[in-house]
């Protein structure tokens, strides 16, 4: 249970938070929504469009911040404190040090729980929304693939004959490049029924379709069967990959399921695998960076000057992010297995906080002696 300096620490950190992500939350927003205004310079894109585009990719952005305002909202709630001498009260009552942050502990890692339980899966429908907005209006292109639980579809267009097909298929091999079971069924320019074509298996090839054992079934006539057939098309194999969900747009009740369906389909599931991981690490990686945050400030005093902490932090954070982005490539890469990967980071944190701790609990020693 929680005494009354418990809850006045909590208090504290919980405030601190607060004006960071709102300060931090202030910055992104404007920032990017000047950077969907230089998007969309030249397209024609109404204001009222700018202005959702930026509001439905602002909950996304804000996932990459929640990290730094853990960390500096924890540098900040801990500087008042001790310019207010509170952390000598604390201590000088027979608490630890250590004890002292457990509440900001606790805070932070409910605070990593509650958004990828409850915030991400609105996140996601935000990402989502802000997904088709850019592909309409700043990309102006058409989505080619749609997964669903029944198979993949495709929307693409044969120039040979002007005809519109939408191709479906039961499964993939070789991330969307050969299809199995599928089925073409083909529209002309005003949107008619031409016919369908039946067949076992298709590859994708530079400009068409390889497709084998098929059934030809025109929209007036008899069905006919060939062995194999070339049929023209404009999908190119990384149209397929890059028109499907983004990881940012699945929630992470969903993520484990799409992974395994992803798989089934033949697809390389290895940046869902990086996303998932990622969100369930995130309340161990905020909470070793608040651990990190009480041991960069061990050594100051009332009326040092903070100058010296609030630099070497940026410096700390600058490296955790490189560190960062560093597994990121390795686990996107499949050189490193995805969970190692993303817990390898709280697993940094904490590390380096206990060596800070030990560096200050060294020159307290020194100092005493």
């Amino acid at each position: 249970m929680f005494n009354k300096i418990d809850y006045y620490i909590l208090k504290k950190f919980l405030y601190s938070f607060l004006i960071t992500f709102i300060i931090l939350a202030s910055i992104l927003f404007i920032g990017d929504f000047v950077e969907q205004f230089r998007k969309t310079a030249g397209k024609n894109v109404p204001v009222n469009i700018i202005l959702q585009l930026t509001l439905f990719n602002f909950p996304n952005l804000i996932t990459y911040t929640l990290p730094i305002t853990s960390f500096f909202s924890s540098i900040l709630a801990l500087l008042i404190l001790i310019r207010n001498s509170e952390l000598v009260v604390i201590s000088g009552m027979g608490i630890s040090n250590l004890k002292s942050i457990l509440p900001a502990l606790i805070l932070h890692f409910f605070i990593g729980i509650i958004f990828i339980t409850l915030a991400n899966p609105l996140i996601a429908i935000f990402d989502d929304r802000y997904s088709n907005l850019k592909y309409e209006y700043i990309d102006r292109v058409d989505k080619f693939a749609s997964i669903t639980k029944n198979g993949l579809w495709l929307k693409q267009d044969n120039y040979e004959t002007n005809l519109t097909s939408v191709l479906y298929a039961k499964s993939t091999e070789k991330e969307g490049r050969v299809l199995n079971s599928f089925m073409l069924l083909e529209y002309d320019d005003k949107g008619a029924f031409n016919g369908r074509i039946d067949g076992k298996k298709a590859e994708l090839q530079a400009g068409y379709w390889n497709m084998f054992e098929i059934q030809i079934t025109p929209r007036y006539g008899e069905t006919t069967y060939q062995n194999n057939l070339s049929y023209k098309t404009n999908i190119k194999p990384e149209d397929i990959s890059d028109s499907l969900s983004s990881p940012s747009s699945i929630s992470i009740w969903r993520l484990l399921t799409f992974i395994s369906f992803l798989e089934k389909l033949g697809y390389s599931a290895i940046d869902f695998k990086m996303h998932l991981y990622s969100l369930i690490s995130l309340p161990f990686f905020i909470s070793a960076l608040v651990l990190l945050a009480f041991c960069i400030v061990q050594g100051i005093k009332q009326n040092d000057k903070f100058s010296k902490i609030i630099i070497g932090s940026l410096i700390i954070i600058f490296f955790l992010y490189f560190i960062s982005n560093l597994l990121n490539a390795l686990g996107s890469t499949s050189q490193v297995h995805p969970i190692v990967a993303n817990f390898s980071m709280p697993v940094i944190t904490f590390t380096m906080a206990i060596f800070i701790y030990q560096y200050w609990e060294l020159q307290r020693k020194k100092i005493f002696k």
